[in-house]
């Protein structure tokens, strides 16, 4: 029969196809045509019912859309690939109840494909390479099972969302090259992979893991500033002694889910998190940061900030070291607060450590009691960690050099069992060594013994900024004042972050006074006073450093807010019994101090 008329293919309209990215999910009844041919009318009934359920309260509950059902198969879209995954797990839990009463080998079993592209969407229908992909991807499946593209395993965090587990390069029917492909498993099966534990429970430094901040508005034009902040914030936080700031690895897998507390404990290892946003406005940037506590979703600390989008890419902006300062400050007030609000049963042991360690510097009586009892409560608690001993070691000098101890002798002797008890658990523990060569010096005035342990210490751990600054001093007495001004500065330099960060401008101060660089002496004293105005041997150097650099009346007050510190403050001998002849140590640092109003 003729059609009338002339056909023109240019007279015929469609909609237009709209492009749009989505996780495609192919769902395929395994067995389908076995199980039709031995029990055709149930297993098609089943089958209705099961996809009537989907459609009805699996779909609308997970953020899913049926596409189409195709006889055995079902085609649904997802807006990403965890939502895509949560479903594929419902899909094959929501099929469970339709097999109740069927013997084993008639049961209805899903293989679930899972890809992520942009696809071409039609009002009734999805097309394109990428849904043609995730329905070869499920014939990979294992009955009961759901496999992934390489595509959506990217945005899947393994042990957050799935067990994943990585198949290797597969053929699939169509395509000349092999595709990688993945299974995942739900967190509630074994999988019988090895798992990497959690950090255990003896860490004496919390953990905090920075997420890549996310960008406003949908921008993914300079998607990266997240990641750049995040990486700058991740270097600079990893030299903070206090804190262990997990990989970048690790926080960028977490970018865009909603981090369950729980989980980032558990799996983590993780007790704060560093979580962010940011809006770009022509050349500037607005960045919202925020620090909670993971334990019990308390918010910490949280700031908006204004910096320039090329200082960032540059390093030179002061955004990235504000928020380290104040996530550094936030975290150690807050232990801080724990330690002396909750009783220490409760407590995580590096709560305890870092709180005693605070409380130990503040240098107020009271506080620095409370220390010396939270340390030796975590000693017994954790008798195999070395730190505890070290720190209670570190207690009995600090004691000894702020004038507070009534029995130098005792304390000595405490303070060495104590260090030695600590290398003996630990012989490559740099705080230990560290700790041990600071006993020499100030209670034997070994300062060869002292030097062996720093360097010990140092070979250990370059990065243990305390030995470093020990070691100064151990130069300085000895003579290598140039030696001693380099260590003073390297121990700086590698703690910018450091609470402690007093002590180190206070060795610094030492070191240039034996060098007899008086003015430089006397700017680190006075920076070491404005960070910390309760150490006692600070305001000692400074006094001498003003009174030899020539400023008389700055070195009486100086020596008035110095006895204040520690009114039982002499100038003694101690410095005449440290080996050399190095003049400031042997009569001009005693002379100073006498002249500014140090009592004899």
């Amino acid at each position: 029969m003729k059609i009338p008329g002339t056909l023109r293919a240019c007279d015929v309209n469609v909609a237009p196809f709209e492009r749009r990215r989505m996780a495609v999910v192919f769902a395929d009844l395994v067995e389908s045509v076995r199980l039709m041919q031995l029990h055709e009318e149930s297993t098609l009934d089943r089958w209705r019912r099961y996809v009537a359920l989907t459609r009805e309260q699996v779909l609308p509950r997970l953020g899913g859309r049926m596409v189409r059902t195709a006889g055995d198969g079902l085609l649904i879209e997802s807006p990403d690939a965890p939502s895509a995954l949560d479903l594929a797990f419902a899909l094959h839990e929501a099929l469970e109840p339709f097999n109740e009463g069927v013997a084993p080998e008639d049961a209805m079993q899903l293989r679930v494909g899972i890809h992520v592209a942009e696809v071409l969407v039609e009002e009734h229908d999805l097309q394109g390479s990428g849904v043609n992909l995730a329905s070869r991807l499920a014939s990979l499946a294992q009955p009961g099972a759901t496999v992934l593209s390489a595509g959506a395993r990217d945005r899947i965090v393994d042990s957050f969302h799935a067990h994943l587990r990585d198949l290797g390069l597969r053929y699939v029917k169509g395509l000349p090259d092999p595709v990688r492909v993945f299974s995942a498993e739900p967190l509630g099966v074994a999988t019988g992979a090895v798992r990497v534990p959690p950090p255990s429970g003896d860490e004496l430094s919390p953990a905090l893991v920075v997420v890549p901040f996310e960008g406003g508005m949908g921008n993914t034009e300079h998607e990266a500033l997240g990641h750049v902040m995040a990486d700058d914030i991740i270097a600079t936080l990893s030299r903070h002694p206090g804190l262990r700031v997990l990989s970048r690895n690790s926080a960028s897998a977490l970018r865009g889910h909603s981090v369950e507390r729980a989980w980032a404990q558990q799996a983590l290892g993780a007790s704060f998190l560093v979580s962010g946003r940011y809006h770009v406005r022509g050349a500037r940037v607005r960045v919202s940061v925020e620090l909670s506590d993971l334990r019990d979703g308390q918010v910490l600390w949280a700031d908006t900030m204004m910096t320039e989008i090329e200082a960032l890419f540059e390093g030179s902006d002061a955004l990235v070291p504000e928020v380290v300062a104040n996530v550094g400050r936030s975290v150690l007030a807050h232990e801080l607060r724990r330690v002396r609000s909750l009783p220490m049963d409760s407590l995580a042991p590096y709560t305890l450590f870092l709180g005693a360690e605070g409380l130990m510097h503040s240098l107020v009586p009271r506080d620095f009691e409370r220390a010396h009892e939270v340390l030796e409560g975590l000693s017994d608690r954790h008798p195999r960690q070395a730190a505890p001993y070290a720190m209670l070691a570190r207690w009995h000098v600090l004691k000894t050099v702020q004038g507070w101890s009534t029995d130098r002798q005792a304390d000595g002797r405490r303070a060495q069992d104590l260090a030695e008890r600590a290398i003996d658990l630990d012989n490559r523990q740099s705080v230990a060594l560290a700790t041990a060569g600071l006993v020499r010096m100030n209670f034997h005035n070994d300062i060869d013994g002292a030097r062996e342990r720093y360097l010990a210490a140092l070979e250990a751990n370059p990065g243990e900024a305390h030995a470093w600054a020990s070691l100064a001093a151990v130069h300085s007495h000895s003579g290598e004042h140039d030696a001693a001004c380099s260590a003073a500065q390297r121990a700086l330099a590698i703690s910018p972050l450091d609470p402690n960060r007093f002590l180190f401008e206070a060795f610094a101060a030492m070191a240039h006074l034996g060098a007899g660089h008086y003015d430089e002496a006397v700017a680190h004293g006075l920076a070491s006073v404005r960070q910390h105005a309760l150490h006692a041997p600070t305001h000692r150097l400074l006094v001498a450093a003003l009174g030899l650099a020539g400023r008389g009346n700055d070195a009486r007050a100086a020596a008035h807010r110095y006895l204040q510190v520690q009114p039982s403050a002499r100038v003694g001998e101690r410095w005449r019994d440290l080996r050399g002849d190095q003049p400031v140590w042997e009569n001009l640092f005693g002379l100073a101090l006498r002249e500014a109003g140090v009592p004899a």
